[in-house]
């Protein structure tokens, strides 16, 4: 009950100051739809394979900007998704910009997963791909920090169609004890048709030792198809963890064709974890443009044999 009149008020305040036109808005989106899991009805668990899955997401900025052109700004997300018995609220993220400069602090991005193509490959209603890196790594984060004196600070440049980003998360800023400082990096660059993204990440999410790296190409081959290859060292995890171990080397081809209101969506994935029940997976997908919002489906199989699918309705604001 607490956090519904939270949400309430913030909602509210939100609105009434945004229309006295303030520096605070509010963008997100929403999607709804079907999903199909063909590993949850196993010996197990028994599950449903198929659910209903909807998500709806504030963004809620507030800026101000300086009289020498500095803008002062801050960021909290309110989510809620099935499966779920209420919204998230995340920690805030402050930021500074000045021209092609950016510098957040708090709940902050992070260079390697803000870096360009890594989710390209992804398709449906809910932005999904096993050609995704399969690591572990930190990421804004929609809810609550996972820690109370987590902190995060982040930088990126652009210029042109450069852009190149810092970033460091300290789970605990108040001791040296314990897990390690993320520490990550990232490049990418357009030219016409070509674009280009170099990423790494030292001790994901903390874990010592586990290095990740990215590299991505992609090709416009025209004004309707793309077509793309991503390679992710994944890093290692302690194999006391679930999925532990070497996580393994992902290769991914992915492309996309448009046809008037029509994308056609597909990729293959090669991902060599020795946990594997199989290394390779694929999905095929398409999106229709309803002006405004697109219904988008597909149809994937993952690296334990088993068969997803989604269709639905996205919506952006």
């Amino acid at each position: 009950m607490k956090n519904i009149l939270l949400a309430t008020t913030i909602l509210a305040s939100v609105a009434t100051v945004a229309s006295a036109e303030t520096g605070v808005s509010i963008s997100g989106y929403g999607r709804f739809g079907l999903v199909y899991d063909g590993s949850a009805d196993d010996v197990v668990t028994t599950n449903s394979t198929t659910t209903i899955h909807t998500r709806l997401r504030f963004n809620i900025d507030a800026t101000t900007e300086t009289d020498s052109g500095v803008t002062f700004g801050g960021r909290i997300r309110m989510q809620h998704s099935s499966g779920s018995d209420g919204a998230d609220l995340s920690a805030a993220m402050l930021f500074a910009t000045y021209e092609g400069l950016r510098v957040e602090v708090g709940n902050a991005n992070t260079a390697y997963d803000s870096v360009a193509l890594m989710y390209d490959p992804e398709m449906g209603f809910v932005d999904s791909s096993f050609g995704d890196p399969q690591g572990n790594f930190f990421a804004f984060n929609s809810g609550p920090n996972p820690t109370a004196d987590y902190m995060g600070v982040f930088a990126s440049y652009s210029m042109g169609g450069f852009t190149g980003r810092i970033s460091a998360i300290d789970p605990d800023q108040t001791t040296s004890v314990g897990a390690e400082t993320e520490v990550s990096v990232s490049f990418d660059y357009t030219s016409g048709p070509f674009t280009v993204a170099l990423a790494a990440v030292q001790d994901g999410e903390g874990i010592a030792d586990n290095d990740q790296f990215f590299v991505g190409a992609a090709y416009a081959i025209n004004d309707a198809a793309t077509v793309g290859l991503n390679y992710v060292d994944e890093g290692e995890v302690p194999v006391v963890m679930a999925h532990g171990g070497d996580q393994g080397r992902t290769i991914t081809l992915y492309g996309n064709y448009t046809m008037g209101a029509t994308t056609l969506r597909a990729y293959v994935a090669d991902n060599d974890y020795a946990g594997n029940v199989e290394d390779t997976s694929f999905g095929i997908g398409a999106d229709y443009d309803l002006g405004g919002a697109r219904l988008s489906g597909s149809i994937q199989r993952g690296y334990e044999d088993e068969t997803v699918a989604d269709l639905g309705v996205r919506f952006d604001f």
